[in-house]
Parts: structure tokens; sequence; C-alpha cells
């Protein structure tokens, strides 16, 4: 798979219903908003689809799925032994993730898990696989309605993200 020609959809933020094609890597590597200050703040940032392209926002207007599974692990969720700066570190090494990093407020992490032969209607059974080795890899509480709603979004990130261009496709057993 040529990682260069991943799209999905955009959009000017939560409320935005409009979306546009990207570059999944030109995007991650070049949209770095300012640090949010609360959440109304943090809606308003720029955010993709990254589970596939979509004419607007709404879940029933898909188009092509991405072959990413989206993971997303908020601080606020996790037990006192949850360690950030671990699970950052660890996902360098994790074969299968295309990229990840800090999340747009700091406390949490997301990682975009590149998935073999993945569509739209074997979604939500191949994500519940990679939650649950994200759970044993990591140790660490996945916010599993993002992972399995083919239309969440993925909030644009201060934070540098990790990207793996020799990134192994995660192969699901279904």
């Amino acid at each position: 798979m040529n990682l260069h020609s991943i799209t999905v959809s955009a959009c000017r933020g939560a409320f935005d219903r409009n979306t546009y094609e990207v570059n999944l890597l030109d995007w991650l590597e070049n949209v770095r908003p300012q640090i949010p200050l609360n959440d109304y703040a943090k809606k308003q940032l720029p955010a993709i689809m990254p589970h596939g392209v979509f004419s607007t926002r709404r879940q029933d207007t898909f188009q092509h799925h991405s072959g990413i599974v989206q993971i997303d692990i908020d601080g606020k969720h996790q037990g006192k032994k949850f360690n950030l700066d671990f699970v950052l570190s660890e996902m360098q090494n994790d074969s299968h993730v295309l990229a990840g990093g800090r999340s747009c407020g700091g406390d949490g992490v997301y990682l975009l898990y590149l998935v073999d032969g993945i569509n739209e209607q074997k979604h939500k059974e191949w994500a519940s696989e990679i939650i649950d080795y994200v759970d044993d890899k990591y140790r660490a509480e996945v916010d599993a309605p993002v992972s399995f709603n083919l239309s969440s979004l993925r909030f644009a990130s201060p934070y540098m993200p990790f990207i793996n261009m020799d990134v192994i496709p995660f192969n699901a057993k279904s």
C-alpha cells in the first residue's frame, strides 16, 4: 500500500458539516493548531475523519474506507497506573501503528492503525480486534465508540505526531 495515497475527509471543526478530501500524512504533518484552552476551543480545531472519505459529516455519506482504525486513549478515563509517556514511547515500537501522538488536549494518546483488507462492513469487527490488541499491549482503556464509529473525528493536535513509514498492516482474524 502506498501510504502517500491514503485520503480521508477533513472539516474546519466539530460544528462544520462540510468536508473536503485530504492526504492523511500531509494533514498530520502540517496542521498544527494552538493548544485549546477549553472544550469549546477544542471543537473549533480542524479535524479529520480517519476512517475514510465522506461527502458530508454524516455517516450515511460514506464513500470509501481509508484502511485505518482510529484508537483514542483518553487520560481522564485511565487508572492511576496509566503512564502517558510509556504509551507514547511504546507506540513507536508497534509495527502496526501508522501514526500516533499526544491528543490535542495533551492528556491522551491517539493511534492510527493500518489494517489489511478492512472495509465498511467489517470495520466494527476489526476495530474490536485492535481494541483488544491495544488493551493487551498498553494496558489502557480505549474509547471504543471512537474506534467503532466510521464518522468519528480526530481533532488536530498541536503536538507533532509519530509517523511510521515502515508500518506493517494489522491482519485481522475475522
